[in-house]
């Protein structure tokens, strides 16, 4: 089941495009696409009939028929893989199946063509695996699946057992720690973000306990302190805010095309931190500017 990528050369095409045109190639027995649950666009999957000839069959994924065959079939259709010459065998397409994951998680879906191994010794390729698929707990039959094939050849050897599962979470274990990783530093930064604002607006606004003084000497109130400085803070943090989003949604679309899976859920991740930075402003303006306000504006006047 190793997966090989070559040229290739669709009938009627000249033989400049071939640079171009690049697939995966898979061998595979009659029942591997039914078994890793396949389904399919369009066509057939490999029967019975499917052996040795000198017409071979083969079946494409969606990225290689949509490629080339874009609103209309692709059944019928013939290319030759590999060896494009006289020589190479006109393969005919007999069905088209949905995308399978041949590379990585975070890789781009290709093209991808599959071959029945009873025409494998055309192209010289064999398979090297096999796939069983179980009702019940996987790890339970790898002991019968190794007895089943060592009944066949004794000394085959059998290596890297694994669930697809395991494959999956394997490849994705890298940007999910990393993903850990950037949240841990997120909340730290938000964190980092709220004591940052705090301080600065609490020292702005007992910066200026003289002008409290002044006000509340002319006739200022203490609400009127509280509403002025209050306000002022406040709307300062709200523009910081505004340009925080701007770059939180430029981060989440760079971050969707490095992760892959990730979707982002921006409106609650924005909410809550604007909440919370919108709250600790609300506190680094107010309490200041209240315990300014209980102060004598005589003593307020001197305060330096």
């Amino acid at each position: 089941m190793d997966a090989q990528a070559t040229f290739y050369l669709r009938a009627g095409q000249s033989r400049d495009k071939i640079a171009g045109q690049v697939a995966l190639m898979r061998v595979v027995t009659r029942d591997y696409l039914p078994t890793i649950g396949a389904r399919l666009s369009e066509g057939r999957f490999f029967e019975n009939s499917d052996r040795r000839s000198g017409s071979p069959v083969a079946i494409v994924n969606e990225s290689f028929a949509n490629r080339h065959f874009a609103g209309r079939s692709a059944i019928g259709a013939r290319f030759q893989y590999g060896q494009l010459n006289e020589k190479g065998y006109w393969y005919t397409i007999v069905g088209v199946v949905k995308e399978i994951r041949e590379v990585g998680m975070a890789e781009a879906l290709r093209s991808a063509v599959y071959k029945p191994l009873e025409q494998a010794d055309q192209i010289g390729s064999d398979p090297s695996g096999i796939v069983v698929r179980t009702a019940v707990e996987p790890a339970s039959i790898v002991s019968a699946v190794r007895q089943a094939i060592w009944s066949i050849d004794k000394d085959q050897p059998i290596w890297r057992v694994q669930t697809l599962e395991e494959i999956v979470n394997r490849q994705l274990s890298t940007p999910t720690q990393s993903s850990t990783l950037m949240s841990a530093f997120a909340l730290l930064a938000l964190l980092l973000a709220s004591l940052g604002l705090y301080g600065v607006l609490a020292y702005a606004v007992t910066q200026r306990t003289n002008e409290i003084g002044v006000r509340m000497a002319l006739g200022a109130t203490s609400r009127d302190i509280l509403l002025s400085f209050g306000g002022r803070g406040l709307k300062l943090t709200l523009a910081g805010l505004a340009v925080g989003l701007v770059l939180a949604v430029i981060a989440a679309r760079f971050m969707t095309v490095l992760f892959y899976g990730f979707r982002p859920h921006l409106i609650p991740t924005v909410a809550v931190a604007s909440l919370a930075l919108f709250a600790v402003a609300a506190v680094a303006c107010f309490v200041p500017a209240r315990r300014a306000a209980k102060v004598d504006p005589m003593e307020a006047l001197r305060y330096e």
